[in-house]
């Protein structure tokens, strides 16, 4: 074999090797910073006082609730003021209270997390996303093309209640919604509110149980 021979044997060998890398499954070479954080989420319980993420509980994707049923608050405050979810909820059964069962929220390194007049707050990992649901959301932060199918919708809120519906579009030209959803209207609240919903459009369900979505 001469020189040459050899020599284009060994590019071969090298583009070989790097296609077989670039189609290895589930490789994901420039994963964002929600694929990382949700991969490092651990169970679990925290007795009142003030934590921070990284340090006290591991970051990534929870869903908060009370874990002897008692009421109290949770609250967050994300290191990224701007893009972190800022928790600020009642856990409880009595949704006449403003009280709701559970919140879910993405929760990133440096966030700081206080859990105040609960026994304890149970983190529990959220393993799965609904990309399809195109029916409800519960109390939290989700992402449209995530949690919930893109399109448009008329929003109204779980029957007898209210609390904030907020929609952070992706693009710095989306429409923003932030309406106080239910039936008194002398406090400023609307019974329903309609919205167009874009892949990566941000939303919160806050103050109330749930809230239900259909098509238009």
């Amino acid at each position: 074999m001469n020189k040459y021979s050899k020599v284009l044997l060994t590019s071969i060998a090298t583009v070989t090797l790097s296609t077989t890398f670039l189609e290895t499954p589930g490789l994901n070479l420039n994963p964002t910073q929600e694929t990382i954080v949700s991969a490092k989420a651990k169970q679990a319980t925290l007795i009142p006082g003030s934590y921070k993420v990284g340090s006290d509980l591991k970051p990534g994707r929870y869903t908060i609730t009370s874990t002897d049923g008692s009421s109290g608050n949770i609250s967050s405050t994300p290191k990224r003021t701007l893009h972190g979810d800022s928790i600020n909820e009642i856990l409880g059964s009595d949704p006449d209270m403003l009280q709701v069962p559970s919140v879910t929220a993405t929760l990133s390194k440096g966030d700081k997390v206080k859990v105040d007049g609960l026994t304890s707050a149970t983190f529990t990992p959220v393993k799965q996303r609904n990309k399809k649901n195109n029916t409800a959301l519960t109390t939290g932060f989700w992402v449209v093309g995530k949690d919930i199918k893109k399109g448009k919708y008329t929003v109204t809120p779980a029957e007898g209640q209210s609390g904030n519906f907020i929609v952070t579009p992706k693009s710095t030209f989306g429409d923003t919604t932030n309406e106080v959803l239910g039936g008194d209207t002398d406090m400023s609240q609307v019974p329903k509110v309609n919205v167009k919903l874009h892949n990566g459009d941000k939303v919160e369900v806050s103050g109330m149980t749930q809230v239900n979505f259909s098509k238009r």
